[in-house]
């Protein structure tokens, strides 16, 4: 009789044995989804960065600096664009009476938005008797060209805008004439009177240029510039005959253009 209920006792243990390893075989494990676009939570501290142990926890996130600094080159291609222009500022200044005229046209490309190479060519020419030089100056139609460069200090903006300096290196080829000349001239080492005719000369200048530009209308701008000159050297071919302008310099060290401006 004993015999028979340890039986039973121990089938009964069996089979509970038996269903709970069954139900865990059955059961299934469900991964845990982590979001690791989920922002992270502070964290409690309870040390400062010396190891020394806080009176008071603090909880705050630090995290790795991943910032990254925005970098000053430029931002557009290599070539921006093309741009020709026309200056014609003497033109403005010879309808109000100025006796001497640079005329040029002028065309540079954008690398980056950042650099313009500039090339300038022009006719230069003059016909005037400066007040106080006691002589009559008459410079014939002649050419001029100058080759440079821009830098765009605003190359992030778009290029129909600019504020820029750069430099020019000019040559001229040109002849002269300076008659009616007084004796005890301030300008020319002359005593006799003698008139300067037809005087062939050469002069190499460079100009340091400060300007802008600005969009009027679709591919259409306007740019202004403010020139200072220095003379590199000056032939002519008669001994102490200077001449009073120079095409493309002018007649003294300042000078400005005004353009109107055509995108490509």
């Amino acid at each position: 009789m004993m015999l028979r209920q340890w039986g039973r006792v121990v089938a009964i243990i069996g089979a509970a044995i038996f269903i709970a390893f069954s139900g865990a075989a059955q059961r299934k494990i469900t991964p845990v989804k982590t979001d690791d676009k989920k922002p992270r939570q502070p964290v409690l501290h309870h040390y400062d960065k010396h190891g020394n142990r806080l009176e008071t926890p603090v909880r705050f996130l630090t995290e790795l600096d991943t910032v990254v600094k925005a970098k000053s080159g430029p931002t557009y291609p290599l070539l921006t664009n093309v741009t020709v222009g026309a200056n014609f500022l003497d033109a403005i200044l010879l309808a109000a009476g100025q006796k001497h005229a640079s005329l040029d046209v002028w065309a540079d490309m954008g690398l980056w938005n950042w650099l313009y190479p500039t090339v300038e060519a022009g006719i230069g020419f003059a016909s005037n008797t400066p007040a106080g030089r006691n002589f009559s100056y008459k410079g014939l139609p002649s050419f001029y060209a100058k080759v440079g460069f821009n830098y765009n200090f605003i190359y992030k903006n778009k290029p129909d805008y600019q504020i820029y300096v750069g430099f020019r290196a000019g040559f001229s080829d040109f002849r002269f004439s300076a008659t009616d000349l007084q004796a005890g001239s301030t300008y020319y080492d002359v005593n006799e009177g003698k008139p300067l005719e037809n005087v062939h000369a050469t002069s190499w200048y460079g100009q340091a240029v400060i300007g802008i530009k600005v969009k009027i209308y679709k591919r259409f701008s306007m740019g202004w510039s403010g020139r200072y000159g220095f003379l590199f050297k000056t032939r002519t071919s008669r001994e102490g005959a200077l001449p009073w302008f120079i095409p493309g310099y002018g007649t003294s060290p300042l000078s400005a253009t005004y353009s109107l401006i055509f995108t490509i």
